[in-house]
């Protein structure tokens, strides 16, 4: 006899291998997969565009997506997105104790963890935790040939508070997507920070410690092309850590709250961040400077841009916030960043990094004083640093 889940999982199947002939086992209509990406001027296409940055350099974007690379100083250097729809569209997801709704397509993730309850924090200051990283951990993921690597794929980096086992807290999940040949922070002798040649491969060191400072598992993919591969490589690092947290040998065994998951990401990354959104493990995503069209979206959505940017206008990501109407959706713009720039603005005080901390506090934490920021009354509107813009399900 089969248990509960193991019906479930099998009616799943069922239905399924109806839909593929055209049958319909549930009465559910079927899900439409759109990985149609939108450029600075909201078309959406599938032919090769060439984007100039006000450098004059070339972005070969194969998508017309509102991304570019994640220079800091702005400049843009050739990338090749791809129409490559990733995991977004995986009903079977492998989290711990999953159990799968054939009707309704919905996942609920039912953490082992017992913990307190989150204190609120301050999102402009380090958080109160010491933090370490592990590099180069988990399963090779990524699309070959890398932009940075070549033909070898990368694994993954996490950010972490040191102590998990005495912290007392169940530990949410955060899944970071590089801009396109960048890392989470520099891996040579292949990936460096380079001004003098241009090069900017490991810009985001400072962003990685200040959210496991404030407790958030983060995982990094060293994969400098995120948006593309299938599944993406941001959710194949995902899997093997929920894994983790099931393995009595791992560190994270029972240290982590697999019911509260957020994705983020910068340019490229915020694509990549668009097409992970409709796995329905993830509670809430950002974009910074970067997205595409989003489809099966179901938790809340920031995104963010600079008002120097000239690679990811954004005018492009607001249309993107605007077509998000059935769950709560803010669009800042950062009016003094380009689309680097926003990583050297008076460290975790600067609106996107303290913004994106805030966020993920709120929705993950069970912060009510940062979700003040962005909800009701809105604290974070009156920053004369940005422009806010929302749609009514913030504004209850």
């Amino acid at each position: 006899m089969f248990t509960p889940h193991q019906t479930r999982w099998l009616l799943t199947v069922v239905c399924l291998l109806a839909a593929a002939v055209g049958a319909n086992c549930s009465g559910d209509t079927s899900k439409s997969n759109s990985d149609g990406d939108t450029d600075a001027d909201s078309d959406t296409d599938s032919d090769t565009d060439s984007d100039t940055d006000s450098d004059g350099d070339t972005d070969n974007d194969s998508d017309g997506d509102t991304d570019g690379d994640s220079d800091t100083d702005g400049d843009s250097d050739t990338d090749g997105d791809s129409d490559t729809d990733g995991d977004s569209d995986s009903d079977t997801d492998t989290a711990t104790d999953t159990d799968m709704d054939s009707d309704s397509d919905t996942v609920t993730n039912n953490t082992a963890c017992v913990g307190n309850d989150w204190p609120t924090a301050d999102p402009t200051k380090n958080g109160p935790f010491e933090v370490i990283s592990e590099k180069g951990v988990g399963p090779l993921a990524g699309y070959v040939p890398d932009p940075v690597y070549g033909n070898e794929q990368q694994r993954f980096n996490i950010y972490r508070p040191a102590d998990m086992e005495r912290s007392g807290y169940c530990h949410p999940i955060l899944v970071w997507a590089n801009g396109h040949g960048d890392n989470p922070e520099q891996n040579p002798p292949a990936c460096i920070v380079d001004a003098a040649t241009n090069t900017w491969c490991g810009t985001y060191p400072m962003l990685m410690a200040q959210l496991a400072s404030h407790g958030f598992i983060v995982i990094a993919s060293l994969s400098t092309t995120t948006s593309r591969g299938d599944p993406l490589p941001t959710i194949v690092g995902l899997d093997w850590l929920l894994e983790q947290a099931e393995d009595s040998a791992s560190p994270y065994y029972h240290r982590l709250d697999t019911s509260k998951i957020g994705a983020l990401g910068h340019s490229e990354g915020g694509m990549s961040t668009c097409r992970a959104a409709a796995d329905p493990r993830i509670s809430a995503i950002a974009t910074i400077c970067g997205s595409s069209a989003i489809s099966g979206l179901h938790s809340p959505a920031l995104f963010f841009c600079g008002g120097r940017d000239t690679v990811a206008k954004c005018d492009g990501i607001k249309d993107i916030f605007s077509s998000v109407q059935d769950q709560p959706a803010i669009f800042i713009n950062n009016l003094a960043a380009d689309h680097g720039g926003w990583l050297g603005q008076n460290g975790p005080e600067g609106p996107t990094i303290f913004g994106v901390t805030a966020w993920f506090r709120a929705h993950l934490m069970g912060d009510t004083e940062n979700r003040e920021r962005f909800y009701g009354s809105c604290t974070f509107c009156s920053d004369n640093r940005v422009e806010v813009e929302r749609n009514s399900l913030m504004t209850q």
